[in-house]
């Protein structure tokens, strides 16, 4: 009678927080900005589904440990100032947001996976004073999930948060993260698991490319800068004619960049009654926005390659305090996991 009762007043002081905040609209109404209405669907989407096999404890559980930590990297990418998509739930999936731009470098890229794990930490928290005061079996499930789907996520593998988290101390523990990944999918049989390991391995594979080819990038922007300054004389010194046959006969040269060869067509000339001085003054004012086109993405592709170059070089200091947190959190998530798992119901 007296634990019914506990969970009772749990579940009555759970429900009158959550009226005490819909009378506040002004709570309400930027969470609903926040959420945007491609994360309400999706969310609903998934959450129907997992209630349809699971039954909705399950489902309002996971989405609430996915959403939390989705928050986080959206909390992340706000302070670093790095534009996202939505976060989307996708069924049997999971979640995730899209990056509009990538971060300046592994440092950043390090802070904003750790902040999901952190935040999804901070989301089955309070779950811990319930299951103590309640025994409710729902609020031990919580914990174990969240402590999972983190954990989980802190395999030092990309695309996890793990993976983009160790890559500011060495890209070389993704090969640990590699083998755990396998483990892990072998011993589960896990599609997801599978997959996750399938799209880092061409993840891997494509960031050893860029690094391995920084040199001849450099070399290829040199290129570049030496074409600009040939255009720039020409411009100045020749005519218009000249000027676009040799813009033209940079096209070979600049197949493998698209934004740099389409600013080749802004010399075009379109047909049409003018008189010669009309004409020369078009022609001026072509010449002048093809070169600022040309120097603006040649520009691009210098700060890429030179950003590329130094993106996985953080300094000592930097790589200790990621190694620390990294595995703080790791060892807390852990031992979530294992003290709390015993206290689930065993199954029928």
């Amino acid at each position: 009678m007296e634990e019914s009762k506990k969970k009772t007043t749990a579940w009555g002081i759970i429900g009158v927080g959550a009226l005490f905040l819909l009378g506040k609209l002004k709570w309400i109404l930027p969470i609903l900005k926040f959420l945007k209405i491609k994360t309400l669907i999706s969310m609903a989407i998934y959450l129907a589904t997992y209630a349809v096999f699971y039954g909705w404890k399950f489902a309002l559980a996971l989405v609430y440990l996915l959403f939390v930590h989705e928050s986080g990297h959206l909390v992340a990418a706000k302070k670093l100032k790095l534009p996202t998509t939505p976060a989307v739930f996708i069924p049997f999936v999971g979640a995730f947001i899209g990056m509009k731009e990538r971060p300046k470098n592994a440092k950043d890229e390090a802070f904003l996976a750790y902040m999901g794990p952190l935040f999804g930490l901070l989301a089955f928290l309070p779950a811990i004073p319930l299951y103590i005061w309640t025994k409710e079996p729902f609020w031990a499930f919580v914990i174990v999930l969240g402590s999972i789907i983190n954990l989980f996520n802190l395999i030092p593998m990309t695309p996890l948060d793990g993976g983009r988290i160790v890559s500011g101390i060495s890209t070389k523990l993704w090969a640990v993260g590699l083998v755990l990944l396998l483990a892990y999918a072998i011993w589960s049989g896990s599609f997801i698991g599978f997959m996750v390991l399938i799209m880092g391995i061409i993840e891997w594979r494509r960031i050893r490319e860029e690094q391995k080819n920084i040199e001849y990038d450099r070399n290829r922007v040199k290129d570049y800068q030496e074409m600009l300054t040939s255009l720039r004389n020409i411009a100045e010194t020749s005519t218009y004619e000249h000027l676009q046959y040799f813009a033209q006969s940079l096209k070979p040269n600049l197949q493998v960049e698209e934004k740099l060869q389409n600013t080749l067509h802004l010399l075009d000339e379109e047909d049409g009654e003018m008189t010669d001085e009309e004409k020369e003054r078009k022609r001026e004012l072509k010449k002048q926005e093809f070169l600022s086109a040309f120097e603006k993405e040649v520009e691009r592709i210098h700060n890429y390659v030179e950003e590329t170059a130094s993106y996985y070089q953080t300094d000592g200091k930097v790589k200790a305090g990621l190694f620390v947190i990294y595995i703080a959190l790791a060892i807390v998530l852990g031992v979530s996991s294992y003290l709390s798992y015993p206290l689930l119901p065993p199954l029928e």
